[in-house]
């Protein structure tokens, strides 16, 4: 599932203006008489914005929390640890100063994801472990998701798609790192994990993965004015959790066929196994289809829309052109090509999207 299982079996040995249209203003925000900020409804659509700013690129500082008394938003101040952390309400201001909100958010993101890996990388070289790998790149996830949420006007659909990821990447996160210690490891990074350089280049790669495949929840959050939720985010949030159960059910079941020793050598086919050979792989791109159809029921405009299609589009090319079906495919013919039950089981089950009615053994 993570991008050392898609990425690294194909590279070891053997094996101008910033997003537009966010939001157009037809009203104005004003502040009341006593000096607090007035609740002001976009005419474009029914969210409350709050604060004084009209600027939807504008830091959250300037628009989501008015100014402290006696202190100037964005000096140092007024800067928290949690601001310097990306936690605060001016986080990735500090982070990316004086830049307008998507900039920050994309640019805080990519700041955090590749620091992590960066970090990473130093420690697992030094120590020549790869034990670390899945749960930098779970960490980069969460942190980078939770960071520009933080930072962003918190809305709605902001909190759903900052939880939708997270959700994932603690499943997932959790599933893999445990994986890799029951293990003990993983055998095909046994040599480039004692070569430096080539082994930052993973690490530099699972950062590109992480904010490529995060994009639409970077997206969202860096949009100070948005549509309320509406059908379109429902049903994206529907797909999400068919994929997410789908991700999970199978997952759950091949570890507990490969646990059972009498099924030691043998090619698993029951379960969600028995209408699609890879359904967990069907389920993590339906789970991200839905995480864009949440950034794309924004409305903010057709370039954030796209870029945000980016994320499942990214992920669908990984699983089955690059590094994920296609290596496991190959190493299942090596091991069970010869096997007459294996060919009749590949001729008759698809190989992602799942049949819906299983064929009947004979």
């Amino acid at each position: 599932h993570s991008f050392l299982w898609r990425m690294r079996i194909a590279l070891l040995p053997g094996g101008g203006s910033h997003f537009g249209g966010f939001g157009r203003f037809r009203g104005r925000d004003k502040g009341g008489e006593d000096g607090k900020p007035a609740r002001s409804v976009d005419g474009r659509s029914s969210v409350v914005r709050r604060g004084k700013s009209q600027n939807p690129l504008g830091t959250r500082s300037s628009f989501a929390r008015g100014p402290r008394q006696g202190s100037v938003p964005g000096t140092a101040n007024n800067r928290s640890l949690l601001d310097i952390l990306g936690l605060g309400p001016g986080g990735m201001d500090s982070i990316v100063p004086g830049a307008p909100l998507m900039a920050q958010s994309l640019g805080g993101a990519a700041v955090i994801d590749f620091g992590i890996q960066l970090v990473g990388w130093a420690f697992a070289a030094a120590l020549k472990t790869e034990k670390f790998y899945d749960l930098c790149g779970s960490l980069a996830f969460a942190s980078t998701a939770a960071m520009t949420y933080a930072s962003s006007a918190r809305l709605p659909r902001q909190g759903l798609i900052t939880g939708l990821v997270c959700t994932w990447t603690a499943r997932l996160g959790a599933f893999l790192v445990r994986r890799v210690f029951r293990d003990g490891g993983d055998s095909r990074f046994d040599e480039v994990k004692h070569q430096p350089g080539m082994f930052l280049v993973y690490w530099m790669l699972q950062g590109a993965w992480v904010w490529v495949t995060a994009l639409p929840c970077f997206l969202v959050n860096g949009v100070a004015s948005q549509s309320a939720l509406h059908w379109g985010d429902y049903a994206s949030m529907a797909l999400w959790i068919v994929g997410f159960i789908t991700e999970s059910a199978a997952d759950y079941q091949k570890s507990a066929f490969k646990s059972d020793p009498k099924n030691k050598g043998r090619f698993i086919d029951t379960g969600l196994w028995s209408v699609s050979r890879h359904p967990n792989y069907f389920g993590e791109i339906l789970m991200w289809c839905g995480v864009a159809g949440v950034a794309v029921s924004m409305n903010a405009s057709p370039g954030v829309s796209v870029a945000a299609c980016a994320s499942p589009l990214f992920v669908t090319f990984l699983l089955t052109q690059m590094s994920g079906i296609p290596i496991l495919e190959k190493m299942a013919d090596e091991r069970w090509g010869n096997e007459a039950a294996y060919q009749e089981y590949k001729r008759n089950t698809p190989c992602l999207v799942p049949r819906l009615v299983p064929v009947k053994k004979q």
